[in-house]
């Protein structure tokens, strides 16, 4: 959970400080644009396995990025509609033995109300993990349901699509527990860019490497030191990486390391900065249960700033998922990569 609040404020500190760098497209400056939104609140589980205090204790919070533009697959709204397609990591707080969490993929159509307040319905896939105890065991429990959100945004001075979000989000999970929170945070609608001409990433080979920390989303463990270690291409707008993970001794359950490949969506922010959200398998052993291999799934949202032509400025969460009930992981990480 801190892992993913540090990397919400560099997101939405960079989307408020990049602004110059922004490049509009003639005819409407939000057409194909990214988006960028980091919101906090609170809210209330209910249905399902809920028992004990249902309240979030004020930590639900989610992150946004994604991409506005006019229609989708030739699918159009009516006039004064847009879309959008949002990639959200959400997180529903700490009600008792329920700590639920995990990724949306969102449709969202988005009116303008008024000259400064924005209307947003929203609906999607949500693959979610949930630590929780059944039976006096303690799993990660995976579980696919929807994320339906409503939000209302209000301008503020600032650079051009700052904004104000209040939002609501319901999720609807079968036969466990569903849950509504208000959220409440910043964000801003980008102008359409495309990379520059001096910092374009396409064509050479990118290797890097990352240092952070890891945490395991199970009780009675510790906080490790993280590495990872990749080679990247770039097609257009999507990448190609192998990375080689490091996860850290946690002290009790986990000590992996392995081998991953992802492929990752990229949307351009401004010229210079770009978010990215990619899966893959990753193949690990664990040493701390007798090097045992297994296949797992990698998700990262990651945020990429060119610092030159040759190097990238990489900010990354990454969420590995095992699908086996237990020791799943989250990687918080800050790294370079460099064109070869």
């Amino acid at each position: 959970m801190t892992a993913t609040i540090c990397m919400a404020a560099v997101l939405v500190m960079h989307a408020a400080l990049t602004h110059a760098d922004a490049a509009a497209a003639p005819e409407d400056p939000d057409d194909r644009g990214a988006y960028l939104s980091a919101a906090f609140g609170n809210g209330r589980i209910h249905g399902g396995n809920a028992s004990g205090d249902r309240w979030m204790r004020g930590r639900t919070f989610e992150v946004r990025a994604g991409r506005q533009q006019h229609d989708i697959l030739g699918l159009a709204l009516p006039p004064g509609w847009t879309m959008r397609v949002d990639f959200v990591h959400y997180n529903e707080g700490h009600p008792d033995n329920n700590h639920r969490d995990g990724f949306a993929l969102q449709w969202l159509a988005v009116r303008r109300l008024a000259p400064a307040w924005t209307g947003e319905l929203g609906v999607g896939p949500y693959l979610s993990m949930n630590t929780t105890k059944i039976a006096g065991v303690q799993i990660d429990d995976a579980r696919l349901g929807a994320l339906v959100s409503a939000a209302l945004r209000v301008s503020v001075p600032g650079p051009s699509g700052t904004h104000l979000r209040l939002g609501f989000n319901h999720v609807a999970m079968h036969t466990v527990h569903r849950s509504d929170a208000l959220v409440f945070g910043i964000g801003r609608q980008f102008g359409a860019a495309e990379p520059a001409t001096a910092v374009m990433p396409e064509g050479r080979l990118w290797l890097g490497a990352t240092i952070g920390t890891s945490i395991t989303n199970m009780a009675g463990t510790h906080g490790a030191h993280a590495a990872v270690l990749e080679a990247r291409q770039y097609a257009g707008r999507w990448g190609i990486g192998y990375k080689f993970l490091f996860e850290g001794d946690d002290g009790a359950r986990v000590d992996r390391r392995g081998l991953a490949g992802q492929l990752s969506y990229v949307q351009p922010v401004t010229p210079r900065f770009s978010m990215s959200a990619g899966l893959g398998p990753y193949v690990a052993a664990n040493r701390r249960d007798g090097n045992r291999t297994a296949t797992n799934l990698l998700v990262t949202f990651e945020a990429e700033h060119a610092l030159s032509a040759h190097t990238r400025f990489i900010v990354n969460f990454n969420r590995i998922k095992t699908f086996r009930k237990t020791n799943d992981r989250d990687l918080f990480q800050l790294g370079l990569l460099r064109r070869f």
